[in-house]
């Protein structure tokens, strides 16, 4: 039996080897002197120590507060948004029945440097004449309550979308874009509504709920066709989520990242 494959041996051989090595390292001795101060050294790497606890407690401050913000607008825009597209449909009703030669589905409203401006075309596929536009966009304005509504939700929901573009969000390793949504400067209603449908299919594509005391527990029905409205779904889901997962792409495949900022301001 070779002694040198049992536990003992090994068990002594590591032993011995430790003892030696704590051994010579009690026993060293720095030379006198090699040009630095030992205790200006320590000194200064706790200056820097310090700065830096006191720069990313500064970064950590500004990152919840930006995230904050996202959340509180994004809330915010919700529920202006919830409001100002059941009252643009039903207006769109309404001039469906005075303007029977426009492309009701095209007619949208968008916030332009602030300002809502609306546009339609015909049944052509044309934009439709600046006399019709203005006939309708008086009808609109007038509406005031509609307009107000549609004005603070497309406005709030840009700006949630300016804290999701900062600069402070890439420590968390995500690209920020607001391409898609935003285009030319302008926030689309009718835009807004496809992205959102798209987010939800594709976000709710595996999700189930089951029914009420009515239809049965045990029934189960998929979320993207228990939730079908724009509005319905906005309900269900709101826009905090939209807001990161839209104008966030991570390039990590982990969604861990985006979930770590939803669990945060839950």
């Amino acid at each position: 039996m070779d002694i040198r494959n049992t536990s003992s041996f090994l068990s002594t051989l590591t032993a011995g080897s430790a003892s030696a090595t704590t051994k010579n390292r009690l026993e060293y001795t720095p030379p006198a002197d090699e040009g630095i101060n030992l205790k200006e050294a320590i000194e200064g790497g706790k200056a820097y120590q310090k700065m830096q606890d006191q720069h990313h407690a500064e970064y950590r401050k500004i990152f919840s507060d930006n995230f904050q913000n996202v959340f509180k607008l994004a809330r915010s825009a919700e529920d202006h948004l919830s409001k100002g597209f059941q009252g643009f449909e039903a207006f769109k009703e309404k001039q469906a029945a005075r303007h029977t030669d426009i492309d009701i589905n095209s007619l949208d409203v968008a916030l332009v440097d602030g300002q809502l401006k609306l546009s339609a075309l015909d049944e052509n596929g044309q934009p439709i004449s600046d006399k019709q536009l203005a006939s309708i966009e008086d009808a609109f304005f007038k509406e005031e309550g509609l307009a107000r509504s549609l004005t603070l939700g497309l406005s709030e929901l840009t700006e949630s979308i300016a804290h999701s573009t900062s600069e402070f969000h890439r420590d968390y390793d995500l690209e920020f874009s607001s391409e898609g949504i935003v285009k030319d400067g302008q926030l689309s209603l009718n835009d807004l509504v496809q992205e959102y449908n798209q987010y939800f299919e594709k976000y709710y594509e595996d999700s189930s709920e089951r029914g009420t005391i009515l239809e049965g527990y045990d029934k189960m029905t998929p979320t993207t066709e228990k939730y079908k409205t724009f509005s319905e779904r906005l309900e269900k889901s709101g826009l905090e989520i939209f807001t990161i997962l839209k104008f966030a792409h991570e390039r990590p495949s982990d969604p861990s990242n985006i979930n770590s900022l939803i669990d945060l301001n839950a």
